[in-house]
């Protein structure tokens, strides 16, 4: 019988995230505030602020970690963080973006217990508000200028942000792709994740580190912190996989729902590709089927468990992020080239990443 995600149990939010949420929330309503049309409406709602006719209705915010990852390497790089929201504050905007087109292509009628833009206003005003979103990344890290980032850093900034969620864009489209297919292996997997979700990722630290760290024109340093990042990205992405299917104490979400969607996640990768036998046919029978529920699912957690899925995952997780701790530990950063006793902050943020529960 399958069990819940048996990770440990998981440290609490990362204690620096306080330090920006206030300047990341003030800065993303300064960039909506001039716009005031109807369809900004949807966006507002989006981001939890308020209901669908407009009136106010705070909603908690989510975890931003986006930004504040833009934000810990700015300070990390040895800027003065604030100067890097303009930065931030797009990426949040990029990935929200992100989200509102995947609530369609997927299906999803809800979202952190709210409709979706497209269960309320209908898909064609949906894509509408994820464009909507686009632009508004596009126009707020213009305003790097405005925070004394030299121009050509800012067109840098600028480029690695459209760079990268093309990326996340080419990254959306191979998952959907995969759908389509029996059997994906865990490569190709690993290569869709670094580009839907890792991607964002590893800009946001990328981005953060450009702007604090222009000046003192120290590339090792910023390359090494982008690498920090892409590891992250790795371990966002596989414990997100795993809470799909084990579910985890704040998730929302019932034991094997990535499964009933036939998701191509890690554990589906992992278990398809490593089933021999008996248990290989029947994964891939149930696989074939239109939907799988009730026995079908149980015997797919069960198959799971034989092949101990699971704690491939977790180990895999713990792979990348042993990757990204020895970057915060090899000779670019742990000199002191980090600042703030920010290489402290990114190992609280690893750590829980690897165990997060939501």
């Amino acid at each position: 019988m399958t069990t819940p995600c048996t990770a440990p149990k998981p440290p609490p939010m990362p204690g620096f995230f306080g330090r920006y949420q206030s300047a990341i929330d003030q800065a993303m309503r300064s960039n909506l505030r001039p716009r005031q049309a109807p369809l900004f409406t949807t966006l507002r709602y989006y981001l939890g602020w308020v209901d669908t006719e407009g009136n106010y209705d705070p909603q908690p915010a989510g975890k931003r970690v986006r930004p504040t990852l833009c934000m810990l390497a700015c300070e990390a790089a040895g800027g003065e963080p604030t100067s890097a929201l303009p930065a931030a504050v797009s990426l949040e905007f990029v990935h929200n973006f992100s989200l509102v087109h995947d609530d369609i292509e997927d299906n999803d009628r809800t979202r952190h217990h709210r409709l979706t833009v497209w269960a309320v206003w209908g898909i064609p005003i949906a894509i509408d508000s994820g464009n909507a979103f686009l632009g508004i990344a596009n126009l707020a890290v213009a305003r790097l200028r405005e925070n004394g980032i030299p121009a050509a850093v800012a067109v840098e900034v600028g480029s690695a942000i459209a760079d990268h969620y093309l990326k996340m864009v080419e990254g959306q489209y191979l998952d959907i792709s995969y759908e389509e297919r029996l059997e994906v292996s865990v490569d190709e997997y690993l290569a869709m994740i670094r580009s839907k979700t890792g991607a964002l990722i590893e800009c946001s630290v990328y981005a953060g580190a450009l702007v604090g760290g222009w000046n003192r024109r120290d590339r090792k340093l910023i390359d090494a912190l982008r690498n920090v990042g892409r590891s992250l990205g790795y371990v966002f992405q596989i414990r997100d996989d795993v809470l799909g299917v084990w579910g985890g104490q704040e998730t929302g979400k019932p034991v094997g729902a990535d499964i009933t969607r036939k998701k191509k996640s890690l554990p589906a990768v992992h278990a398809i590709s490593t089933a021999r036998g008996a248990a290989r046919a029947k994964i891939l029978e149930i696989y074939r089927k239109d939907s799988i529920e009730g026995e079908d699912l149980a015997r797919v957690l069960q198959i799971m468990d034989d092949l101990r899925t699971q704690a491939y995952c977790n180990a895999l997780a713990a792979e990348h992020w042993q990757a990204a701790k020895s970057v915060l530990e090899s000779s670019e950063l742990a000199d002191g080239s980090l600042t703030n006793g920010t290489a402290g902050d990114f190992i609280e943020l690893g750590e829980f990443l690897l165990a997060r529960q939501a």
